[in-house]
């Protein structure tokens, strides 16, 4: 760092103590604000895969996993609650990382690098450095290309505080995003991500002002750093692969873009292996898988399975689906992301950038092409969560704001500061003012966003399961189609082994082979009643998945016999309920809903939250009782929703109306009229959430 008054050591370590405190300090609110148990989507199941340790949705994760398996089993409190701090401790690391990407990139852009070199007649890069004494001075081709440095900017001690205070607040600002902040309270692997993004960013730019100076050893260490850092990264999200292309500008781009090439490609030996090695830890989800675990998404226990499972395969019919959906729901993440004040955050980080563009176009660039990838990619990929995929991109504002004080400064001191248009107070003042307003900025965020992300008391998830639960008799089969229901439910009976009479069956995670062999570990008597018909659909489906010829009509017959055989032949001792998202006419022919064609003949009769399956109606219809579902967090001692959680309580708003239209039918006005409050209570609740 550059050295004020007290010494260019003593600052650095001064530096590092408040890259330290932010970190802390952003724990502390993390974990004040994280959930104590498991959340929707894919929670429940990446929790339970990382207490046992097991396999998870592909590709696996197999870094966030071993992670998580340290985490649940050293940490105190619930199991849930250890895995969810996971995420809020790398959430923290991102927002530290993230300030010395800012601090760093505002002393890169204050310093002037002017090329140090020429070319000779034959092309070879000279360089002009004195040779040592008693030796001739030589020519050294595709070494990094000394560049005189010249500080316009951060001349004086005053500066170097704007500096820390704009690192300190826009680092912040990130942390006190909506999206950014949400990750953080629940189990998930994308803060660990976030950290890697800002990280890699970081020891990109290292290397490029390391080679400017022509510091060839700083440069190589870096450069092995990063391919090492790459390597790590890729084990934990595949979506760091949408950085390489950022991280090649920042490598490649200037004014010798040969020389560069060169300076990297030099090292190849040792480059290869510090990205591959890391790429080594995949080598858990065969070795696991062959040990059979309960949780064993996949089973990539074979060479073709593993690729297929490392490769995302079952995910790629998402691609390029729901494009216009996608746009709306990027474009209302985005434009809420700091509350009241995004639109200020936003024009401002566009004048930042715009400001970066003219003082290093590589540097903003690169930034840009990262924010632009981000984008595309969140259009691209149909699935249900995007939003935490659109994170890069507001980390890219946050780099643009960070170093808004610093390009400023350099524009002005260029080009106006040499004519004596602007004086050094002023450019000081100029830099503060900035600082403030981005300190204010971040402030704010974080005041504003804090009741809106506080789920230390959330236990929606944990809730509706139960709510589930408790409307079944024991030794029940439940049949669904409703990931934000089943992924909990995982959980609830794998690890804390929560109604284990029950038999719950994910119809959408049984179009993959590894489901049918987990059901048979869980339940093993309901796969035995059934193998025939097992038996016969594994097989057409190992052909499909395998990319073999198969017989497209006897897969689907077979998947709809085996669901149906599921309540047919356990009739007597189980009975069978069904919790379906998609909804389906029961006037209407089978053939035109999925749903309707498992266990077609039998009669369906709502009782709340799940509808029972009869092989033949009752002479007198059951009248279920008006349920009293926990709705602690819906309608009183309300917590923050998001989508996903307002979808899932609206769920209890429409049990509730379903109830009092069965009971209207059955000529029960008393408990229609209750039914049809308590709809309305649930819906007045959710307004504005």
């Amino acid at each position: 760092m550059l050295a004020p008054e007290n010494g260019r050591r003593n600052w650095s370590r001064f530096v590092w103590i408040v890259g330290a405190a932010l970190t802390l300090v952003w724990l502390v609110i993390y974990l004040s604000t994280v959930s104590p148990g498991v959340n929707f989507i894919d929670s429940g199941e990446l929790i339970t895969a990382a207490h046992e340790p097991g396999i998870a949705h592909p590709p696996g994760y197999p870094l966030y996993i071993l992670m998580g398996f340290v985490a649940s089993h050293l940490l105190w409190g619930e199991v849930a609650w250890r895995v969810n701090v996971l995420s809020a401790f790398w959430g923290a690391m991102a927002v530290g990382a993230m300030y010395f990407l800012v601090l760093e990139l505002s002393r890169y852009i204050g310093v002037s690098a002017k090329a140090n070199t020429k070319s000779s007649a034959k092309g070879r890069v000279v360089s002009k450095t004195p040779a040592r004494k008693g030796k001739k001075s030589t020519a050294q081709a595709s070494r990094p290309t000394p560049y005189a440095t010249e500080n316009v900017v951060s001349s004086n001690s005053a500066y170097q505080w704007v500096q820390l205070g704009v690192a300190v607040a826009s680092a912040s600002l990130l942390g006190a995003s909506s999206t950014f902040w949400s990750r953080t309270a629940q189990a998930k692997m994308y803060t660990l991500h976030f950290f890697f993004v800002s990280l890699l960013l970081l020891m990109a730019l290292e290397w490029r002002w390391a080679y400017e100076r022509g510091d060839r050893r700083a440069a190589g260490r870096w450069l092995v750093a990063l391919a090492l850092g790459v390597g790590i990264s890729l084990t934990n999200h595949l979506m760091t692969m949408l950085l390489v292309p950022s991280i090649a500008v920042l490598l490649l781009v200037g004014r010798d873009v040969g020389a560069r090439v060169a300076a990297i490609m030099r090292r190849w030996p040792v480059l290869l292996p510090a990205l591959l090695l890391p790429l080594l830890l995949y080598l858990y989800l065969p070795i696991r898988a062959s040990q059979g675990p309960l949780m064993d998404w996949g089973t990539p226990d074979t060479w073709g399975d593993f690729w297929r499972h490392v490769g995302g395969w079952q995910y790629r019919a998402y691609l390029f689906q729901n494009a216009d959906k996608n746009a709306e729901l990027i474009r209302g993440y985005i434009t809420e992301q700091w509350g009241l004040l995004t639109w200020v955050v936003l024009a401002l980080a566009f004048v930042a950038g715009a400001l970066l563009a003219r003082v290093k176009p590589a540097i903003f660039a690169a930034t840009l092409l990262t924010a632009v990838i981000t984008i595309f990619f969140a259009l691209a990929y149909g699935i249900s969560e995007i939003e935490p995929y659109i994170v890069p991109f507001y980390m890219m504002l946050v780099i643009w704001l960070g170093s808004a004080p610093a390009s400023l400064l350099r524009l002005l001191g260029v080009e106006r500061r040499e004519r004596g248009a602007v004086t050094n107070k002023q450019l000081s003042q100029a830099s503060m003012y900035g600082a403030a307003l981005l300190g204010v900025l971040a402030l704010g965020s974080a005041v504003l966003q804090y009741p809106q992300q506080n789920h230390s008391n959330d236990h929606l998830a944990e809730q509706f399961d139960m709510n589930v639960f408790n409307s079944l008799p024991q030794n029940s089969i439940l049949l669904t189609d409703y990931w934000d229901f089943y992924s909990p439910t995982y959980y609830l009976q794998d690890v804390l082994h929560v109604r284990p009479d029950l038999a719950i069956v994910d119809r959408t995670s049984l179009h993959y082979p590894w489901y049918l062999q987990q059901l048979a570990k869980k339940y093993p008597w309901l796969i035995e009643k059934s193998r025939d018909i097992a038996d016969r659909f594994s097989t057409e489906q190992r052909k499909w998945v395998n990319g073999e010829p198969y017989d497209n009509r006897l897969l689907s017959s077979s998947y709809f016999d085996l669901l149906t055989s599921f309540v047919d032949r356990n009739y007597d001792k189980h009975p069978a309920y069904i919790l379906f998202v998609i909804g389906c006419d029961p006037s209407q022919p089978p053939q035109n809903c999925e749903n309707n064609m498992i266990a077609p003949k039998y009669a369906r009769e709502p009782m709340g939250l799940v509808t029972k399956l009869w092989r033949e109606p009752p002479s007198s219809p059951e009248v279920p009782p008006v349920p009293q579902y926990d709705l602690q967090g819906v309608t009183h001692d309300k917590v923050p929703m998001d989508d996903f959680a307002r979808t899932n309580a609206s769920f209890y708003a429409s049990a509730y109306t379903t109830l009092g239209q069965l009971y209207d039918a059955l000529n029960q006005p008393g408990k229609a009229s209750q039914a049809r409050d308590k709809a309305q209570e649930v819906q007045l609740a959710l307004q504005g959430r």
